[in-house]
C-alpha cells in the first residue's frame, strides 16, 4: 500500500466550564480543524460575551495542511488563533493575542516522511496583557523552542548541562534528577518567563500567576510529543465567587505518514 500522509491540525479560540455560581459550559468559539487529507479552514466569532465572565471583540481560527514543493518537499501545517479585546471578569485583559504554530514533516527519497517533524512558534505573542490592572511584561521563550524544534533536538539540549539551565525552569513536571521530565510520552513546558518580582497583589503559583479572590492565570503552556505539539496561550483556573476554567488560544499541528 502506498504511504500517505494523514494531516492533523486544530485551532480553538475560546472555551470553558463555569461551575459556580451556576454550572454552564462556555460553548467553543472560533474552532477549525483539518481533515486527514489536509486543506484549509477558518472560523470566526465576533462580539462574544458569556454573562459578565468572558468577552472578546473577535476570535479567529485558521488551519492549513499541504505538501510543499518549494526548496524541498515537506508536509506542512499551520494552526493559528488571534483574539482581540479579551476580558475575563475585568481582571485579565489583552488587546491582542496571537497563537501561531507551524510544523514541517520532510519527505524522504522514497516518498516516505522523515521520522521527526519540526515545529515553530514564529509570531506568537501578547499585546498589552494585563492582570488585575497591571501590565505583565511576560517574555516568551519562543526562540528557545524554535531552536529545539524536534523531539531529538529538545532531548539533546536537555542532556547538555549548559542548555538545560534555560529549559529546566520552564518544565511543568519537577524532577530531582536531570532526566527529561516525560510523562506518557509527553513533555510539558511553559514558554512564558514570568517577571520577577510581580506587582503587589500577584504571587507565583507554580508556573501560574495567582490573584487573590479571582484564581490563577497560566500563560504559554506547551505540550510536546515526538510527532506533535500543542499550545495553550492562556489557561485560567477561576476560584472564588466564580469558579471554573477558561481556555484561550489553543492549537495543535502536524500529522503522520501511514502505513
Amino acid at each position: 500500500m502506498k504511504t500517505k500522509f494523514l494531516y492533523h491540525a486544530e485551532a480553538v479560540g475560546a472555551s470553558g466550564h463555569i461551575t459556580l455560581p451556576f454550572d454552564e459550559v462556555i460553548e467553543i468559539q472560533a474552532s477549525a480543524a483539518l481533515p486527514i487529507s489536509g486543506g484549509h479552514g477558518t472560523s470566526r466569532s465576533e462580539n462574544f460575551k458569556h454573562r459578565n465572565i468572558l468577552s472578546f471583540h473577535e476570535a479567529k481560527a485558521h488551519v492549513v495542511g499541504a505538501l510543499s514543493d518549494k526548496e524541498k518537499k515537506h508536509h506542512a501545517t499551520l494552526s493559528s488563533v488571534v483574539i482581540t479585546g479579551l476580558n475575563v471578569l475585568d481582571v485579565v485583559t489583552c488587546d491582542r493575542m496571537v497563537m501561531r504554530l507551524t510544523s514541517q514533516h520532510d519527505v524522504g527519497a522514497q516518498g516516505e516522511a522523515a521520522p521527526e517533524p519540526s515545529f515553530k512558534l514564529h509570531g506568537t505573542h501578547f499585546d498589552n496583557l494585563r492582570i488585575a490592572g497591571h501590565l505583565i511584561d511576560v517574555k516568551l521563550a519562543t526562540g528557545l523552542f524554535n531552536k529545539c524544534d524536534t523531539w531529538t533536538g529538545l532531548s539533546n539540549s536537555y542532556a547538555n548541562a549548559a542548555e538545560r539551565k534555560d529549559l529546566k525552569p520552564l518544565t511543568l513536571l519537577e524532577r530531582e534528577d536531570d532526566q527529561l521530565p516525560e510523562s506518557k510520552g509527553m513533555l510539558g513546558f511553559t514558554f512564558a518567563q514570568i517577571p520577577d518580582p510581580l506587582p503587589d497583589g500577584l504571587t507565583r503559583d507554580g508556573h501560574g500567576i495567582k490573584v487573590d479572590h479571582f484564581g490563577t492565570v497560566y500563560i504559554g503552556e506547551l505540550f510536546i510529543s515526538r510527532y506533535k505539539r500543542r499550545v495553550q496561550m492562556l489557561h485560567i483556573e477561576l476560584g472564588c465567587s466564580v469558579e471554573g476554567c477558561v481556555s484561550l488560544g489553543s492549537g495543535e499541528g502536524n500529522g503522520l505518514p501511514w502505513p
